[in-house]
């Protein structure tokens, strides 16, 4: 008998990704393959000892394609098969051109090999990629993202323990959410005006629209810190929690707001249920603006007006009540708090959480306003693995040793960490973005998708990056 087939599920940003990695996991796991969740580098390091598997993810080719190819080729060395799912696959600015520029950034599907694939949000970008790529069209193929299916009704009792946490520690609180990580960065401005973050002094374009952006955020991040405040001041017994984005510097808020005690600073655990707790959610382009709308919550948009030459994203600024002022924000949100908490609705399984958007560029952007993305996603991991037929399987033991090795070095450069400010920050910034993982919640979390979905599985959390799961 053959080796099983190692499925290798990566996770950049455990608050973001995890959930549906899990979701996903369990349902794909069979008794002829092994899934692997874990952080990236840790996926790439065992890979080596693995063969004739699939990775599905976009970690193996990063910042930009095609700059740099290395996990991407370590992959296809052991004949793995690539399926490519962008975690930014649909919140782009501007109109059509400007999705196809970005889209074009993110992957070129001409370098991809021929049993590789390319997943979608939406037939926008499939018809884009396979206009590059005709030859691998078969291949191109439209799914939504999966982790926005956990805001269908069948999915919702999974988040319902950490929801009614959030009510009990915050009670019926407004969600702020910023994205401004162009102006208030963990890594700080070297790392907004580099390089490695898309920004090229010697191009017109790049150096433009990253300067715009910048001054735009800049004068953004003034106004969501005046809006808080008033927000403070006039709904003094209204609990208030921001939740900066994961690549934000939290401190900077908690410096500013430390005197109003019924304002609180978090960026803890996965947005869902926040969103699926709060009174209201207020936002400026944010994805989770696009989320909280899928999450069926009032959403207002506090857009001011853009910076001449800046352009807004479009998809999650079409949703909720848009406010140009503070003032507007103030009235829409007394408005809400006014209302009496929303009943919860009874709604079939299969039912969509909120009605589609009337704009035919917004269903053409994101398949899941038509359709559910899991099982779409599942049928083409299945797909992938027909034929594969692994040579070996490392021991449990053989993998702990590896894992044991390489946090050995990794302490031993900490010890070093101090000398150099530079990889001190990108240190925290990264154990922000992926903490680890925590054997109880891990086991919690697989408990509630395993009842919903009906399906048993066995799983061991290895190390804090790294989770293996097989079917019972």
């Amino acid at each position: 008998m053959s080796a099983p087939i190692p499925i290798l599920f990566p996770v950049e940003t455990i608050n973001r990704e995890l959930d549906f990695r899990l979701a996903m996991a369990v349902q794909a796991a069979r008794a002829h393959n092994r899934v692997y969740i874990g952080q990236h580098e840790t996926l790439m390091r065992l890979c080596r000892l693995l063969d004739h598997g699939v990775y599905f993810g976009k970690n193996a080719i990063r910042p930009h394609f095609p700059d740099r190819l290395d996990d991407y080729n370590l992959l296809k060395s052991r004949d793995f098969r690539f399926i490519h799912l962008d975690t930014e696959g649909a919140v782009y600015p501007g109109s059509e051109d400007r999705w196809r520029e970005v889209l074009h950034s993110r992957i070129d599907p001409r370098h991809l090999a021929a049993d590789d694939y390319l997943l979608t949000w939406g037939d926008f970008q499939r018809d884009t990629y396979r206009a590059r790529a005709p030859h691998l069209a078969e291949h191109i193929q439209t799914t939504g993202h999966p982790g926005f299916d956990l805001y269908l009704p069948r999915w919702r009792p999974y988040f319902e323990a950490d929801t009614a946490r959030q009510r009990h520690r915050y009670g019926d609180f407004i969600l702020i959410n910023t994205n401004l990580a162009r102006t208030n960065n963990r890594m700080g401005r070297d790392f907004v005006f580099s390089a490695y973050n898309g920004f090229d002094p010697e191009c017109s374009a790049s150096r433009r629209r990253t300067i715009e952006s910048w001054a735009r955020q800049t004068e953004q991040l003034s106004r969501f810190v005046r809006l808080v405040h008033e927000l403070s001041l006039r709904f003094r017994h209204q609990p208030i929690v921001l939740r900066p984005h994961p690549s934000e510097d939290p401190a900077l808020y908690e410096r500013i707001f430390a005197g109003l005690p019924h304002v609180h600073v978090l960026h803890e655990g996965s947005v869902a249920p926040w969103l699926l707790a709060a009174r209201c959610v207020i936002h400026d382009g944010c994805t989770t603006g696009l989320e909280a709308h899928l999450a069926g919550r009032p959403v207002i948009n506090f857009n001011p007006g853009e910076l001449a030459g800046t352009e807004p994203l479009f998809l999650p600024n079409l949703f909720g009540q848009r406010c140009a002022s503070i003032d507007e924000v103030l009235d829409a949100v007394a408005s809400l708090t006014r209302r009496p908490p929303e009943p919860r609705r009874s709604l079939p399984d299969n039912a969509p959480p909120v009605a589609a958007p009337d704009d035919p560029r917004a269903l053409a952007l994101l398949h899941n306003f038509r359709a559910e993305a899991l099982p779409l996603s599942l049928d083409i991991l299945h797909e992938a693995q027909r034929g594969l037929r692994p040579a070996r399987q490392p021991s449990d033991a053989l993998i702990l040793a590896e894992e044991l090795a390489s946090r050995a070095v990794e302490a031993t450069k900490s010890l070093a960490r101090p000398l150099s400010p530079r990889h001190r920050v990108a240190n925290a910034y990264a154990r922000g973005k992926f903490p680890g993982f925590e054997p109880r919640d891990i086991a919690r979390r697989l408990a509630r998708i395993q009842a919903l979905v009906g399906r048993s599985v066995t799983h061991r959390v290895v190390s804090p990056g790294l989770i293996i799961l097989e079917t019972r």
